[in-house]
This record gives structure tokens, C-alpha cells and sequence, in this order.
């Protein structure tokens, strides 16, 4: 059997759920757990992220991920609500931690 048929049918490009780096990044993969309060029902998704990579960066990917607004939620670890401007590795998560999506009106955040 053999398949020598051309296609001509142009195929669009996929589109990543990952955020582009915009610089190359020099941090360590981390697999982290997500979960969303936010709406009925707790939602846990897997992710494996670069610790180096912006806080801001990865709620763009997890308001794709959940369908949600990124300004709509915070992250949160240990009790502590992520800075967008900080790096991942900043609040000291290691492989395997839970991460909180939270809604923005009932986050705090401390100075």
C-alpha cells in the first residue's frame, strides 16, 4: 500500500497554551498543581512550569487553561498572593506544591 496523494490544503499553525519566553530563561521545571476556587466545583489541573518564567505570564496560561480573565484572579502559595511582576521562583514553591487561583476581590496582598 502506497499513499502518493499531494495536499494542497494548508494547515494552521497550533496554538501553545505556554506562554513565550521573551528572553531565554535560566531557571529549574517545576511540576506544579493548580487549583481554582473560582466558579462550582474545585478545579485541580498538572502543569510543569519554569520557575523563571513571570507570575503574570503563567495566569495567562491558566486563564486559558480555566476559560477565565487573568485579571480576574490571583495566585496564591502558603498564604501569600503572588506579585505579577515577581518571578515564579521568588515564593519559593518546590515540585509537587499546590498553587491557588483566587478571585482579585478576595485576595490580599501584603507591602
Amino acid at each position: 500500500m502506497s499513499f502518493d496523494n499531494d495536499f494542497d490544503e494548508e494547515l494552521e499553525p497550533l496554538k501553545s497554551k505556554t506562554p513565550t519566553s521573551k528572553t531565554p530563561s535560566a531557571g529549574k521545571k517545576l511540576t506544579l498543581y493548580f487549583m481554582s476556587t473560582i466558579g462550582p466545583g474545585e478545579k485541580k489541573e498538572k502543569l510543569t512550569v519554569n520557575d523563571a518564567n513571570q507570575v503574570s505570564d503563567i495566569k495567562e496560561t491558566l486563564g486559558n487553561l480555566y476559560g477565565l480573565d487573568p485579571d480576574e484572579f490571583h495566585l496564591s502559595s502558603g498564604g501569600v498572593t503572588m506579585d505579577e511582576s515577581n518571578q515564579l521562583k521568588d515564593y519559593n514553591v518546590n515540585d509537587g506544591d499546590d498553587i491557588l487561583l483566587i478571585p482579585a476581590s478576595t485576595a490580599g496582598r501584603l507591602i
